[in-house]
């Protein structure tokens, strides 16, 4: 067996042995829902898009927009707007 699989074994065995620690369960698990929340964040901001390319008005897509909106949702998005407009 060549030495670079055994170091690819033995590096992938130590993340699974964190990743099923306790410690390391509950960071995963809020990367995971931030990650979620982007997502939903950038699908609202999407349809966002969509219905403001009618006025001429976009926003921005980016992990900044997108995880501001996914938290706060249409509160957030709303905001947004506001803040889009008052600039411009």
């Amino acid at each position: 067996m060549a030495i670079e699989w055994v170091i690819g074994l033995v590096v992938t065995g130590i993340m699974l042995v964190i990743a099923a620690s306790k410690s390391v369960a509950r960071p995963i698990r809020w990367i995971g829902f931030a990650a979620m929340q982007v997502v939903i964040g950038a699908i609202l901001l999407f349809f966002a898009n969509l219905v403001g390319e009618l006025a001429s008005f976009h926003i921005p897509i980016n992990p900044v927009t997108a995880l501001l909106v996914g938290f706060l949702r249409l509160p957030g998005l709303a905001a947004l707007i506001v803040i889009k407009l008052w600039v411009m």
